[in-house]
């Protein structure tokens, strides 16, 4: 007897309550911006999760932490990485809604080898690691420490960094053609300072690779001291790569900036764009509205009065802008 539509049986039921159930976990753990207060209270536990797991790492690399402080850090840092595992699991789990079970394997490990995934692996790797590796702590340790990098899924949705991302791939010709010459005035510089101060120094400058290491020190201005010019010469040189450093230092910061304002004005102009835009579509619909006699003129004219003087503040904002 074929099944009624209206009338579906409790095996279908339950079926489709378990994809709306994978759909919404889905939607609450990859939705971004999500303004659903479910996946907001996701988001902000899993963010006082992540950041509770770092401040108990570093805090756990201390030699001479009392034994009980150290196995309650412990204890807050398997709790977190037990939360992780099933964030991972949960992730795993609804990331597909295919027929097949062959479709179903095939999105789970496209959607696993993912880099924001393969960083929640490592993170949850030292929940698993001593069932397969008992007694290597050493390694262990090293698995704890990298659930560091956790921090970075929860950093890539932020909207000053996907601006950060728009300037620097819009700026990349320039700041490339920026790395070259500071890669040339690092090998240039060395190599000018193993030819002036190698026969005064030569445990020093021995060679232009052990020469990079205060070209290095000296184009970026920090000077650690260990390695420096003696002969006048040497010194004049030193002098004048300092300063070309800074003014190649200096560059990539206003590109940067001039490429950020440049984008926020791109964006006000959109959205004012886009107001205008909307204003206008909105007075040819109640006019339409006032052709087919479904409002009156006095009706009309009141709606008229509330659109153009939006349509008007849009129009001076782009004017003074310009």
């Amino acid at each position: 007897m074929p099944e009624d539509p209206a009338h579906p049986t409790q095996e279908n039921a339950e079926a489709s309550r378990y994809d709306r159930i994978k759909t919404r976990v889905n939607r609450i753990l990859n939705t971004y911006p999500n303004p659903e207060p479910a996946a907001r209270a996701v988001k902000y536990v899993l963010a006082i999760f992540i950041l509770a797991n770092t401040i108990a790492i570093v805090i756990s690399t201390i030699p001479d932490l009392p034994i009980t402080f150290r196995i309650q850090l412990f204890t807050i840092i398997s709790i977190c990485l037990t939360i992780f595992a099933i964030e991972y699991i949960l992730r795993l789990w609804s990331c597909t809604h295919n027929p097949t079970f062959l479709g179903r394997v095939k999105d789970r490990l496209r959607y696993a080898t993912g880099i924001y995934m393969i960083i929640d692996l490592i993170s949850v790797i030292p929940i698993i690691f001593p069932f397969f590796f008992p007694g290597n702590y050493a390694l262990l340790h090293i698995f704890r420490l990298l659930s560091i990098f956790k921090l970075v899924r929860y950093t890539r949705h932020s909207d000053a960094l996907q601006l950060l991302q728009r300037v620097v791939f819009k700026k990349r010709e320039i700041i490339s053609i920026l790395v070259i010459f500071l890669v040339f005035e690092i090998l240039f510089s060395s190599t000018i300072m193993y030819l002036v101060e190698n026969a005064a120094q030569p445990d020093k400058f021995s060679s232009i690779p052990a020469a990079m290491w205060w070209a290095v020190m000296t184009v970026t201005t920090v000077g650690y001291g260990d390695i420096y010019p003696v002969t006048p010469l040497g010194q004049t040189v030193t002098g004048m790569v300092t300063i070309g450093g800074v003014l190649l230092l200096a560059l990539p910061s206003a590109i940067l900036a001039a490429g950020f304002m440049e984008e926020r004005q791109k964006e006000q102009a959109g959205q004012n764009q886009y107001g205008t835009d909307a204003g206008i579509s909105l007075l040819e619909r109640v006019g339409a509205l006032k052709e087919r006699g479904l409002i009156t003129q006095e009706e009309f004219e009141e709606y008229k009065a509330l659109i153009l003087p939006r349509l008007r503040d849009h129009g001076d904002e782009g004017e003074n802008k310009k």
